[in-house]
């Protein structure tokens, strides 16, 4: 859910990081700060923290980065200021603070915030090469600072014991949690060695992970452009501010700053037009000559009734003039017998000649992505859910990587659980980018009836009996004969072989071989938990070999061109996706 090919490692790592800061908030006029700050520095301090663990490491035959033989250590510190810190009893199982180190899938959130499924944190590990992290928390509450840590290792044994699959900064075992180191000495030794040194000033709360020796791409840049794609309207609204390696991102900078981190956006339409993209948040949030749509059942049937209304008309016609409107949608949501009407705003309009279309919907200032039309058309979306019941709503429909809007069993469990009656009007959010379209594009009423005259007989009106031909119309010529393929694939016991096809001529050929193990989808992701090409055994011949993550790369190719690829998961299935290709 976490580690996926589309969404990279400084997308998830920055969503959880920030949506946790916001849902943590201390003073509500305030906005949360968020600081994150890249090290590298000499072993120094730190080797009393990691030594063992990268010990552990090589026992296990996991990975000792390359850096720390080299003397260096490398981390990302993340600091939150203005929020509360990780609170919770230090001697309860299920307290906040154990259920965020001991507890994956445990949650004392209630769902008016952006999560409450208690897994989402695993980016942090995810986000770590050593998938290492160690916090430190200043609590609201009563004052108290508290440090723990975590790393995941490979089960082994040692002697008589059996190493785990975890590792915890503490003291000591105490029962089903740990004892914390609390002296004063060991607090600051840690601070210090690991930069925790912003609650000693004006904010006094607030929670700091290091997050050690991150994946490359999680850079400065990259995580600029990942909030300003994913939380926009948090920022432009003041509740949200960054400070990236001392690049301050607000309110007054994010359209600069968008601007120089453009390259290192996701979503392809935001990229393309990023000034645009945040034309139609500010849009959303603040226009004040905005057009109100209600809907009286909250059904997608309701918009039927609207189309043919002077208002619609009166508003396709100005986005056919390339001018912007906003909405704000209406609609019945009941919670415990009550119903109330909530309500979203929109900001909608042309996309412009050539351009992909922007297609987002925020609740309470975070992107979900994937909540979007199939078939954009030639508009541009965004939608803006605020506080209140209806994102309370949605959050209990949210995936657990809060990227799509979804209706499982589990779904509808929580909503009866919170009072809520069923997924009707997720199913309302979920078809809204679609339906507004449909509803701001004017009818086609007169379609032109000479379309299709060059594909069918027309038939005479002239009376008569018609001649037949004296001779029947040449026979259209044979379509030439499918081009062989250019490789064939064999299928081995681990793995696979692919040769030059002996009928294909059209030598010398480039091939980009993708692969991951099947999951019953067309598309299936990979993880590099599932297999990685340097670790398995690779031949080739007649063609130069390059690999990436799980895609093998064949240059000029020949007509004996050979490549064999073994070691994969004799139980799993593997897929395959082969495309040749000629250089421009």
């Amino acid at each position: 859910m976490f580690d996926r090919t589309d969404y990279p490692y400084s997308e998830t790592f920055v969503r959880e990081a920030i949506q946790n800061s916001l849902d943590a908030r201390l003073d509500p006029t305030k906005p949360v700060f968020v600081n994150f700050t890249f090290h590298a520095e000499a072993i120094g301090p730190r080797r009393p923290f990691l030594a063992q663990v990268m010990n552990h490491r090589k026992k296990a035959g996991l990975e000792i980065p390359s850096e720390w033989t080299n003397g260096t250590v490398r981390w990302l510190v993340v600091e939150d200021f203005n929020s509360k810190g990780l609170g919770g009893s230090l001697s309860s199982r299920v307290s906040d603070f154990w259920n965020y180190w001991l507890n994956f899938g445990l949650s004392n959130k209630d769902g008016s915030g952006r999560g409450g499924r208690g897994i989402g944190r695993v980016t942090f590990l995810i986000a770590s090469r050593l998938q290492g992290v160690i916090g430190y928390t200043r609590r609201a509450a009563d004052g108290s600072s508290a440090i723990c840590g975590m790393a995941v290792l490979r089960a082994q044994e040692d002697g008589d014991d059996l190493k785990s699959t975890h590792a915890y900064l503490a003291e000591t075992e105490a029962g089903n949690i740990y004892a914390l180191h609390h002296s004063p000495e060991f607090q600051n030794s840690t601070r210090n060695a690991f930069g925790f040194t912003g609650y000693d000033g004006e904010h006094q709360s607030g929670l700091g992970l290091a997050i050690l020796y991150p994946h490359a791409e999680l850079k400065a840049d990259t995580i600029l452009a990942a909030a300003i794609e994913n939380f926009a309207p948090a920022i432009m609204n003041g509740n949200l501010v960054l400070n990236v390696d001392d690049v301050v991102l607000d309110a007054k900078t994010i359209d600069a700053t968008a601007y120089n981190v453009a390259n290192y956006l996701n979503d392809e339409a935001i990229k393309g037009d990023v000034a645009r993209y945040l034309k139609l948040v500010r849009l959303a949030q603040t226009e004040a000559s905005f057009h109100t749509i209600k809907l009286p059942t909250a059904q997608s049937s309701d918009f039927a009734l609207l189309r043919k209304s002077p208002a619609i008309k009166a508003l396709q016609l100005k986005i056919a003039n390339e001018q912007d409107v906003v909405l704000k949608i209406a609609f019945p949501l009941t919670r415990n017998g009550t119903t109330t009407e909530v309500a979203l705003r929109a900001a909608i309009g042309s996309a412009g000649s050539g351009k992909r279309p922007i297609d987002r919907l925020f609740r309470e200032g975070m992107g979900l992505p994937d909540v979007r039309a199939k078939s954009p058309g030639e508009l541009d979306s965004v939608m803006l859910v605020g506080e209140g019941d209806l994102a309370v709503y949605l959050n209990f429909c949210e995936g657990k990587a809060h990227l799509d809007l979804l209706e499982s069993k589990d779904v509808r469990q929580k909503l009866e659980e919170r009072g809520f009656d069923g997924p009707r009007v997720k199913r309302l959010i979920k078809n809204l980018p679609i339906e507004l379209r449909l509803l701001l594009t004017p009818d086609v009423t007169a379609p032109d009836s000479h379309v299709f005259d060059t594909y069918f007989s027309k038939p005479s009106d002239e009376p008569g009996k018609k001649k037949k031909p004296n001779k029947p119309d040449n026979p259209p010529e044979p379509p030439p004969p499918p081009q062989a393929p250019a490789f064939r694939v064999e299928t081995l016991d681990d793995g696979l072989r692919i040769k030059a096809n002996s009928d294909y001529v059209d030598w010398p050929v480039n091939m980009t071989l993708t692969l991951s193990y099947a999951d019953g989808s067309r598309r299936p992701s990979w993880s590099p938990f599932d297999f990685k090409l340097d670790d398995l055994n690779i031949s080739h011949k007649d063609c130069d070999l390059a690999t990436d993550k799980n895609r093998v790369k064949a240059l000029d190719c020949g007509p004996s061109t050979e490549i064999e690829i073994t070691g994969f998961d004799k139980n799993r299935e593997l897929d395959t996706n082969i495309r040749p290709w000629k250089n421009a």
